[in-house]
């Protein structure tokens, strides 16, 4: 479980990178890489809580939504194992979003990682609450380069539920 939730970190810095978005909690405060547009998407992580986030974000009215997740290992070739041996389902408000497989897998230095990550455009939402759901489960046992996943091992399931707020 340890793996994972490093894995997932990684991916999440990358995808923090991407837009800001607001957290509903005291105690954080947004992050802020680029100065946003009217028009321009606001990026959702659907694995918030496994990556240590808040459970819930706030997200300006108008604006479009891209929810995004990911995966990384050591080599490209257990990345590949993964995409193989995943069966990923996330929904937007109780309805499936097919993901995009992001360009190629790069290769990050600084993490010595390949990540992968997909994305799903979810349009503008309504104003109020609407709910991501993640659910990761594998059909075989995959290696990642530190930790075993998959049938038989203390990694086989991963889920998380994550909300924003459209104010």
């Amino acid at each position: 479980m340890k793996r994972i939730v490093v894995s997932l970190v990684f991916i999440s810095l990358g995808l923090a990178a991407c837009q800001s978005v607001g957290s509903t909690s005291g105690s954080s405060s947004p992050v802020s890489i680029s100065s946003p547009t009217e028009n321009s998407p606001v990026y959702i992580s659907a694995l918030c809580t496994l990556m240590g986030q808040d459970a819930r974000s706030d997200v300006p009215q108008s604006r479009p939504v891209i929810v995004m997740w990911g995966w990384s290992a050591a080599s490209m070739e257990q990345v590949q194992d993964y995409i193989g041996a995943a069966v990923v389902q996330v929904a937007f408000d109780g309805k499936d979003l097919p993901g995009q497989l992001q360009h190629d897998i790069p290769y990050d230095p600084t993490s010595k990682v390949y990540r992968a990550v997909w994305m799903a455009g979810v349009g503008i939402p309504s104003p109020g609450l609407h709910v991501i759901t993640y659910s990761l489960e594998f059909n075989r046992e995959i290696f990642d380069g530190s930790d075993y996943y998959g049938p038989g091992t203390k990694n086989n399931k991963l889920s998380d539920r994550c909300e924003i707020d459209v104010k």
